[in-house]
Protein backbone atom coordinates (compact mmCIF):
# COMPACT_ATOMS: atom_id res chain seq x y z
CA UNK A 1 0.00 0.00 0.00
CA UNK A 2 0.99 3.43 -1.05
CA UNK A 3 2.15 5.87 1.90
CA UNK A 4 -1.22 8.03 0.74
CA UNK A 5 -3.59 8.57 -1.51
CA UNK A 6 -3.80 9.94 -4.80
CA UNK A 7 -2.83 13.35 -5.65
CA UNK A 8 -5.40 13.33 -8.59
CA UNK A 9 -8.83 14.88 -7.54
CA UNK A 10 -11.66 12.91 -7.53
CA UNK A 11 -9.72 9.17 -8.04
CA UNK A 12 -8.84 6.95 -4.77
CA UNK A 13 -5.68 4.52 -5.13
CA UNK A 14 -6.58 0.96 -4.25
CA UNK A 15 -4.27 -2.00 -3.67
CA UNK A 16 -6.93 -5.21 -5.20
CA UNK A 17 -5.87 -8.54 -3.56
CA UNK A 18 -6.94 -11.18 -5.47
CA UNK A 19 -6.15 -15.05 -4.35
CA UNK A 20 -2.38 -14.15 -6.58
CA UNK A 21 -2.21 -11.03 -7.27
CA UNK A 22 -1.98 -7.70 -6.27
CA UNK A 23 -3.45 -4.65 -8.27
CA UNK A 24 -2.76 -0.69 -7.80
CA UNK A 25 -4.61 2.18 -9.31
CA UNK A 26 -6.88 4.51 -9.27
CA UNK A 27 -10.47 4.54 -9.49
CA UNK A 28 -12.49 7.72 -10.76
CA UNK A 29 -15.17 8.65 -7.85
CA UNK A 30 -16.44 11.82 -8.56
CA UNK A 31 -20.06 10.02 -9.21
CA UNK A 32 -19.68 7.11 -6.70
CA UNK A 33 -17.42 6.67 -3.78
CA UNK A 34 -15.90 3.06 -4.10
CA UNK A 35 -17.90 0.53 -1.61
CA UNK A 36 -20.48 2.01 -3.92
CA UNK A 37 -18.98 0.72 -7.39
CA UNK A 38 -18.25 -2.04 -5.97
CA UNK A 39 -21.55 -3.02 -4.57
CA UNK A 40 -23.08 -1.88 -7.82
CA UNK A 41 -24.72 -5.36 -8.76
CA UNK A 42 -25.56 -3.83 -12.14
CA UNK A 43 -22.00 -4.16 -13.05
CA UNK A 44 -19.49 -6.46 -12.94
CA UNK A 45 -16.16 -4.80 -13.89
CA UNK A 46 -14.43 -1.80 -12.10
CA UNK A 47 -12.58 0.66 -14.21
CA UNK A 48 -9.25 1.21 -12.70
CA UNK A 49 -6.21 3.89 -14.13
CA UNK A 50 -2.19 3.36 -13.74
CA UNK A 51 -2.13 -0.42 -13.18
CA UNK A 52 0.21 -2.15 -11.25
CA UNK A 53 0.19 -6.05 -11.13
CA UNK A 54 2.35 -8.34 -8.65
CA UNK A 55 2.23 -11.29 -7.45
CA UNK A 56 1.16 -11.79 -4.20
CA UNK A 57 3.97 -13.67 -2.66
CA UNK A 58 5.96 -10.75 -3.95
CA UNK A 59 4.32 -7.91 -3.36
CA UNK A 60 7.67 -5.27 -4.63
CA UNK A 61 7.84 -7.08 -7.53
CA UNK A 62 5.78 -5.78 -10.65
CA UNK A 63 4.79 -7.59 -13.27
CA UNK A 64 3.38 -4.56 -15.32
CA UNK A 65 2.33 -1.20 -15.56
CA UNK A 66 -1.11 -0.20 -17.59
CA UNK A 67 -2.29 2.84 -18.02
CA UNK A 68 -6.31 1.33 -18.20
CA UNK A 69 -7.79 -1.41 -16.78
CA UNK A 70 -11.03 -3.26 -16.00
CA UNK A 71 -10.78 -5.05 -13.56
CA UNK A 72 -13.83 -8.04 -12.67
CA UNK A 73 -15.20 -7.75 -9.11
CA UNK A 74 -16.03 -11.12 -8.45
CA UNK A 75 -12.09 -11.72 -8.53
CA UNK A 76 -11.58 -9.02 -5.90
CA UNK A 77 -10.85 -11.09 -2.55
CA UNK A 78 -9.94 -7.18 -0.55
CA UNK A 79 -9.37 -3.82 -1.58
CA UNK A 80 -7.31 -1.78 0.64
CA UNK A 81 -7.78 2.10 1.23
CA UNK A 82 -5.49 4.50 2.50
CA UNK A 83 -7.90 6.36 4.26
CA UNK A 84 -11.04 5.15 6.40
CA UNK A 85 -13.35 7.75 4.47
CA UNK A 86 -12.60 6.16 1.35
CA UNK A 87 -14.38 3.15 1.56
CA UNK A 88 -17.42 4.44 3.03
CA UNK A 89 -20.65 4.06 1.12
CA UNK A 90 -22.49 7.38 -0.09
CA UNK A 91 -25.56 6.91 2.35
CA UNK A 92 -22.78 6.46 5.58
CA UNK A 93 -20.66 9.63 5.61
CA UNK A 94 -17.07 9.32 8.04
CA UNK A 95 -17.92 9.52 11.52
CA UNK A 96 -21.86 8.80 11.27
CA UNK A 97 -21.94 5.86 13.54
CA UNK A 98 -25.08 6.93 15.88
CA UNK A 99 -26.36 3.56 16.75
CA UNK A 100 -23.52 1.38 16.12
CA UNK A 101 -20.91 -0.60 18.46
CA UNK A 102 -17.24 -0.87 16.95
CA UNK A 103 -16.06 -4.42 17.45
CA UNK A 104 -13.04 -5.75 16.97
CA UNK A 105 -13.18 -8.52 14.18
CA UNK A 106 -10.79 -11.26 12.48
CA UNK A 107 -11.50 -12.78 9.61
CA UNK A 108 -10.10 -15.24 6.52
CA UNK A 109 -10.77 -14.86 2.81
CA UNK A 110 -8.48 -17.35 0.66
CA UNK A 111 -5.03 -16.45 1.42
CA UNK A 112 -5.52 -13.52 3.67
CA UNK A 113 -5.92 -12.97 7.77
CA UNK A 114 -7.64 -9.89 8.41
CA UNK A 115 -7.77 -7.99 11.67
CA UNK A 116 -9.70 -4.58 12.39
CA UNK A 117 -13.41 -3.30 13.14
CA UNK A 118 -16.41 -3.26 12.43
CA UNK A 119 -18.96 -1.07 12.97
CA UNK A 120 -22.62 -2.82 13.61
CA UNK A 121 -25.75 -2.18 15.45
CA UNK A 122 -25.48 -2.66 18.78
CA UNK A 123 -27.61 -5.98 18.40
CA UNK A 124 -24.90 -7.77 16.80
CA UNK A 125 -26.45 -8.30 14.51
CA UNK A 126 -23.76 -10.86 12.50
CA UNK A 127 -26.34 -12.96 10.33
CA UNK A 128 -27.88 -9.88 8.73
CA UNK A 129 -24.37 -8.46 7.89
CA UNK A 130 -22.99 -11.53 6.08
CA UNK A 131 -26.33 -13.11 4.73
CA UNK A 132 -29.27 -10.49 4.43
CA UNK A 133 -27.22 -7.49 3.66
CA UNK A 134 -27.31 -6.38 -0.12
CA UNK A 135 -23.38 -5.11 -0.08
CA UNK A 136 -20.91 -7.29 -1.94
CA UNK A 137 -18.17 -5.69 0.20
CA UNK A 138 -18.31 -5.36 4.20
CA UNK A 139 -16.19 -2.12 5.23
CA UNK A 140 -13.67 -3.20 8.24
CA UNK A 141 -11.49 -0.16 9.52
CA UNK A 142 -8.12 0.03 10.66
CA UNK A 143 -7.64 -3.09 9.01
CA UNK A 144 -4.48 -5.28 8.35
CA UNK A 145 -4.38 -8.27 5.60
CA UNK A 146 -1.98 -10.53 6.49
CA UNK A 147 -0.82 -13.43 2.96
CA UNK A 148 -1.57 -16.49 5.54
CA UNK A 149 1.70 -18.50 3.69
CA UNK A 150 4.19 -15.29 4.32
CA UNK A 151 3.17 -13.86 7.70
CA UNK A 152 5.61 -10.86 7.24
CA UNK A 153 3.45 -9.75 4.16
CA UNK A 154 0.63 -7.24 5.36
CA UNK A 155 -1.45 -4.76 3.67
CA UNK A 156 -2.57 -2.36 5.67
CA UNK A 157 -4.83 0.75 5.50
CA UNK A 158 -7.57 2.98 6.73
CA UNK A 159 -10.26 0.88 5.63
CA UNK A 160 -10.75 -2.50 3.61
CA UNK A 161 -13.65 -3.92 1.92
CA UNK A 162 -14.11 -7.51 2.21
CA UNK A 163 -15.62 -9.11 -0.35
CA UNK A 164 -18.46 -11.44 1.77
CA UNK A 165 -18.52 -14.03 -1.03
CA UNK A 166 -14.74 -15.45 -0.19
CA UNK A 167 -15.46 -15.04 3.42
CA UNK A 168 -14.52 -18.22 5.48
CA UNK A 169 -14.69 -17.32 9.11
CA UNK A 170 -15.93 -14.00 10.49
CA UNK A 171 -15.36 -13.59 14.21
CA UNK A 172 -15.95 -11.26 16.70
CA UNK A 173 -14.54 -10.28 19.72
CA UNK A 174 -16.59 -9.85 22.78
CA UNK A 175 -14.26 -6.99 23.39
CA UNK A 176 -16.34 -3.83 22.38
CA UNK A 177 -14.78 -0.48 21.75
Amino acid sequence: MTDKATFRKGYVTADFLSHNYRISGEVDITVNPLADILNDALKSYVRVENVYISPIQNPADIKGHYRHGQLRKDNIALAVLYREEDGLPKRQSYGSYIGQVIHDVFLTVPGFEVRGLLAISATLDLEGVLVLSAERFIPISEAVATVSLAPDIKFQGGMILVNREYIGIFCISGKRI
